[in-house]
């Protein structure tokens, strides 16, 4: 099967960087979000969104070390926007989760993006709108089949993260 074309790459590539345009700029405009950076921002939404996880976990899903991680926990548990505890079964590990504060930076950053991204996509003709609906699952699919948009193996995850404070 050939790859894809020089032509499509530089065209995914280009809206990627629009992507990432928007929830920078999201970040910059929302007074929750002030002086969150992209990497804290990924960080914060890991936690929110796929729930918590320990400290290696967390660094692999971010592609970095672990001290590079400590860092990056230190500066959003200083803020009050992760949090760290023990493990319910395990206490020598600890666990890390966003806090209600935290989630609402996420929500309120997903908001903007998605008000955005509904402008553009409102700009586009209402074929072009159906075919992405209806094509980009096939990219959501390919990419987790290939595992390239994380360095975690999905069974890492299960087994590391862990369940949510009660």
């Amino acid at each position: 099967m050939p790859g894809p074309s020089e032509e499509l790459l530089e065209a995914v590539t280009t809206v990627s960087r629009y992507f990432f345009r928007v929830m920078t700029q999201c970040l910059a405009d929302l007074p929750e979000a002030e002086d969150v950076s992209a990497t804290q921002y990924r960080t914060l939404a890991i936690l929110a969104l796929r729930g918590p996880r320990n400290a290696s976990v967390l660094a692999d899903e971010l592609g970095v070390g672990r001290p590079a991680a400590t860092k990056l926990v230190d500066r959003l548990v200083k803020r009050r926007l992760i949090r760290r505890r023990r493990h319910e079964t395990d206490r020598r590990q600890v666990i890390l989760e966003a806090t209600e504060r935290g989630r609402g930076v996420v929500r309120a950053v997903q908001q903007c993006r998605r008000r955005r991204l509904a402008r553009v996509l409102s700009e586009l003709d209402p074929v072009a709108r159906e075919a992405l609906a209806r094509d980009l699952p096939v990219l959501t699919e390919a990419f987790e089949r290939t595992g390239v948009a994380t360095s975690t193996p999905p069974e890492l995850l299960t087994l590391a993260s862990a369940p949510r404070a009660r």
